[in-house]
């Protein structure tokens, strides 16, 4: 239980990390974007001006709506709790199956921590959908691959 303990509180500081590093990312190019735009001047040829201002606003709406969803993002890791999750797999749940481990808190794909590969995915996501509310000794078919719930912390 304790090594457990130790890989969610590692997995918990990655996504932090991971969460923390988009947001900067996203912040930084919403600022390179309106630096441009107000560093720009209307030349002589009018079209191309509105041409790129027009992709700029397109671009900043893009980076907008991601900087939306690292918000959700964070706000679902301050929910997640470095403590075991209980019996039934939850947010927040560090999940061992017959065919690895999953940490359910944000969709960020396959890492590797303390020698070990865990897949950490949302509740939202399929596997995510197919493991929420299992306990230990349930079982599970995901894509024509049956799953057994081994152990939650």
């Amino acid at each position: 239980m304790e090594e457990g303990l130790q890989l969610k509180k590692g997995l918990i500081e990655h996504c932090h990390a991971h969460v923390d590093e988009r947001m900067s990312t996203i912040t930084r190019s919403l600022r390179s974007i309106e630096e441009s735009r107000n560093g720009e001047t209307k030349s002589s040829a009018g079209d191309k001006f509105e041409t790129g201002r027009a992709m700029m606003q397109m671009e900043e709406a893009k980076l907008n709506a991601q900087l939306g969803e690292v918000m959700k993002l964070r706000e679902t890791m301050a929910g997640v709790k470095e403590t075991a999750s209980g019996d039934r797999i939850a947010t927040g749940s560090l999940v061992a199956t017959n065919r690895g481990l999953y940490f359910l808190a944000v969709g960020i794909g396959k890492v590797k921590l303390g020698g070990r590969t865990i897949f950490c995915t949302s509740l939202t996501a399929p596997i995510g959908l197919q493991l929420h509310g299992k306990q230990v000794g349930e079982s599970f078919t995901f894509n024509e691959l049956d799953f057994e719930v081994l152990g939650v912390v």
